[in-house]
């Protein structure tokens, strides 16, 4: 770094070299003036003049005071901070969907023109997207995920000033329907970022794979998907229990007369296609039953087609009854019609249908 120094000499006065102290040493490339011990270093400006110290034409020195760099100082002192491009609240940076390649350069410019660096300060990125602080670009994949992301991205200049920009950037999943997932000619809903199938009669199921007529809800003792007290019963004989009416359970349950009934929760509100009623022994059985519904267990109906109450046949053995029309409910009671022992109705059954998914 050269200096230009102009010196008035009419006052300025050098010691000669025989004086123990040199007020001005010029070795090259360098020019110090100093100050004599208890002495002071004055600049007087000429008549309408000017006193200039600058780092050097270019501007890339420094201009030190006691060890710190007045330039630079300066420099924070009138630095302005960055400025985003978009300057609205919230920067929309896009929709994009599950897979879709991400590439986006974040625009912000110095006042002073001096490189910036990007920093994420809060919020989070969409997994897969990763910042680059020094190109200022969000690069990466769009994760399957159906989510709105809003994050907060700080703007660094090289004198420490900064603003911030928020971000929004909705990332959806890809379609569930583009693999099909229904079969049996189900029809695909997309809803929320998920599916369900709308089931042609009588299939059901979450992709449609099942046969709701044979399909069985869980009573049956193999499978005991309806739990022990999810069943109930009214006037039960003796001390037979309400889950001692599966089919195929080794017990039964037996009720006392027609205002008994044996009752299933099928805990969610469910598309019924039939029912199974099972014997106990060839003196022991229930010979008709009508059913009752509800979905609340309060308001029950009786099942009816046409206006006309169903009854279904039964006797010593398994007997499969299908609904002439399928029909929701949440609760189905077994109401005993006729029987075959002195004691009351033996019962043992299972119900077949289809629950409701969404996936």
């Amino acid at each position: 770094m050269f200096w230009t120094l102009t010196v008035w000499w009419t006052l300025l006065t050098v010691a000669s070299a025989s004086t123990p102290f040199d007020a001005l040493n010029i070795h090259r490339p360098h020019v110090d003036v100093i100050a004599e011990q208890d002495g002071n270093l004055t600049l007087l400006s000429g008549y309408n003049g000017n006193i200039r110290i600058a780092p050097g034409a270019n501007k890339t020195g420094s201009v030190y005071f006691d060890g710190e760099d007045l330039f630079y100082l300066i420099q924070l002192i009138v630095s302005l901070p960055p400025v985003w491009e978009d300057h609205s609240p919230f920067g929309y940076v896009g929709e994009f969907h599950s897979g879709q390649k991400v590439n986006i350069q974040l625009r912000a410019s110095d006042p002073e023109g001096t490189k910036l660096t990007y920093y994420l300060v809060s919020g989070e990125l969409p997994p897969g997207i990763k910042l680059d602080s020094v190109r200022g670009t969000l690069k990466g994949l769009a994760p399957n995920t159906e989510e709105l992301y809003t994050f907060t991205i700080r703007a660094f200049d090289e004198h420490g000033k900064h603003a911030d920009n928020v971000f929004k950037m909705l990332i959806r999943g890809a379609n569930k329907c583009d693999s099909n997932p229904c079969i049996h000619e189900g029809r695909c809903e997309e809803i929320r970022g998920s599916y369900t199938c709308h089931c042609a009669h009588p299939y059901g199921g979450r992709t449609c794979n099942l046969d709701c007529r044979s399909n069985s809800l869980g009573v049956i003792q193999s499978k005991r998907w309806i739990p022990d007290a999810q069943m109930t019963a009214h006037k039960s004989n003796g001390n037979s229990y309400a889950y001692n009416g599966r089919q195929n359970y080794g017990g039964y349950w037996t009720g006392v007369d027609k205002s008994s009934w044996l009752q299933v929760d099928l805990g969610n509100t469910t598309r019924v296609y039939g029912t199974v009623m099972q014997y106990y022994g060839t003196r022991y059985y229930t010979s008709s039953y009508y059913l009752q519904y509800s979905t609340d267990g309060n308001n029950f109906n009786n099942y009816t087609v046409g206006g006309h109450l169903t009854t279904f046949s039964a006797g010593a053995s398994t007997y499969t009854r299908p609904l002439p029309e399928p029909m929701d409910a949440r609760f189905v009671r077994f109401m005993p019609l006729g029987w075959y022992s002195s004691y009351g109705p033996y019962m043992r059954v299972d119900i077949l249908g289809c629950h409701y998914y969404t996936l």
